[in-house]
């Protein structure tokens, strides 16, 4: 992580519970209050730096001696940033680095500190080391999460849309054409022994695939990465790229959009006894909806390649049938898919039935536990009649709600009017029965014991 040190003085201050004092011998001659936390400092080093408490200070400042306080609870950054400040002013050695060069830019914007009040004030030398830090993808991301702190000042400073276009502009590069040294999770961490731009960096760079950035611009905040999704795709990037970024983003904060790795999760939590809360049903369902308005809708992405719709729960099943954004074949496929996983669940049982029927023919048994064997056989079919019944009743009520939606979908009628026969067709209840039970057999076993 890059760092610029300014300042050339030891420590200047002491803190003593909600209050900061400088150590001078000078008694202090104005007091600073922010928030809870005060400040008992000099006027000559803040009106030789800031503009804005040069003028504070004329205005409240009376010339009988007594102590000026100002509140400056509105300073972006708040207590933390300011203390940054004061210490500047002081010429108290401080650093900046990714995480606080926001705040202090905003800072030193609202209190006026430009070179009219001293060289190589506050303003610039942030703004440098700002410049500095857009050249750096892992030091950019910091500057972006931290910019959410003071989001209004950063973003009349266009840092929020710096730091996205930084970003942007390094996604859509082709790494291979310009071999940067980026690793595998795109941080600049070369390992071993290699040449980069003809020079021997005496280190050795990892392979970078398409998606080397998607985990590390998924920490952002969902309006953050919306931002950059659209920068990028305005950036030229390719549909599958950004749709392959979509998708990281929604199974990392949507459990639902994964079968396997929601049971997981959910088996782990319930066998570790943690209390690790996942996101409501509700954020999940709207975040899913925000996510998939992002979508490029290019020719060449075809919504199969964006959602596997053979993993999806039977939650997020029911809410892609019933979401008229998704265009009609995603919905026919959601359906087809779900009454597909039904039709070999129903097979495997039929199956798993006759094998135990056919083995159980070949054992002798005693009568009385043959008729025993025969009975439970009785309820296990009963029981999966039942259950297909269930089944059937469940695709029937899918297949209704996917009448709805085709209705729903006005701007499909001409579409609608032509193949919609055809797909309903498609989709078909099932009308699964199990397999005869033999009656006569199981008396005979029975009469022969």
């Amino acid at each position: 992580m890059a760092f610029v040190k300014l300042g050339s003085k030891s420590e200047a201050f002491r803190r003593e519970g909600q209050a900061w004092h400088c150590t001078s011998d000078l008694p202090s001659d104005v007091t600073i209050e922010i928030g809870e936390m005060s400040f008992y400092l000099h006027k000559f080093p803040l009106i030789s730096r800031s503009g804005l408490q040069a003028k504070l200070i004329k205005e409240s400042c009376n010339d009988d001696g007594s102590v000026c306080v100002l509140q400056l609870s509105d300073v972006p950054g708040g207590a933390k940033t300011f203390e940054l400040v004061a210490k500047f002013c002081y010429g108290v050695k401080i650093e900046l680095t990714p995480l606080n060069v926001v705040s202090l830019r905003c800072a030193s914007e609202y209190l006026q500190m430009t070179d009219e009040y001293g060289d190589g004030n506050l303003i610039s030398q942030t703004e440098a080391f700002l410049n500095d830090v857009f050249g750096n993808w892992t030091d950019t991301i910091k500057a972006l999460e931290t910019c959410e702190e003071v989001l209004p000042h950063a973003e009349e400073l266009h840092i929020v849309s710096r730091c996205i276009n930084s970003l942007a502009m390094k996604a859509c590069t082709d790494t291979k054409l310009f071999n940067w040294p980026v690793s595998e999770n795109g941080h600049e961490g070369p390992t071993g022994a290699d040449v980069w731009n003809g020079i021997c960096t005496g280190s050795k760079t990892q392979p970078v695939t398409d998606d080397w950035w998607y985990e590390d611009v998924s920490f952002l905040s969902l309006p953050l990465y919306k931002r950059l999704i659209q920068a990028v795709e305005a950036g030229g990037m390719r549909p599958e790229n950004v749709a392959g970024a979509l998708v990281f983003y929604t199974k990392k904060y949507i459990p639902l959009m994964n079968r396997q790795e929601s049971f997981k999760d959910a088996t782990n939590h319930s066998n570790s006894g943690s209390t690790i809360s996942t996101p409501s049903k509700a954020d999940q369902r709207a975040l899913l909806e925000e996510i998939m308005e992002l979508l490029p809708n290019q020719r060449g992405v075809t919504e199969t390649r964006l959602m596997n719709c053979q993993k999806l729960s039977l939650e997020a099943c029911t809410h892609a049938a019933q979401n008229e954004r998704l265009p009609l074949r995603v919905i026919v496929q959601v359906l087809f898919f779900e009454q597909l996983r039904l039709r070999t669940s129903i097979s495997g049982w039929f199956f798993v039935s006759d094998n135990l029927d056919g083995s159980q023919s070949t054992i002798p048994h005693g009568g009385n536990y043959d008729a025993n064997r025969a009975n439970g056989r009785g309820s296990s079919i009963d029981d999966m009649r039942e259950r297909v019944a269930e089944l059937e009743k469940e695709c029937n009520s899918m297949r209704q709600e996917f009448k709805k939606v085709v209705k729903t979908k006005k701007k499909w009628n001409v579409f609608c009017g032509r193949k919609s026969e055809c797909d309903l067709n498609s989709v078909k209840p099932l009308k699964l029965q199990p397999p005869p039970v033999n009656e006569h057999k199981n008396h005979k076993n029975g009469d022969s014991s």
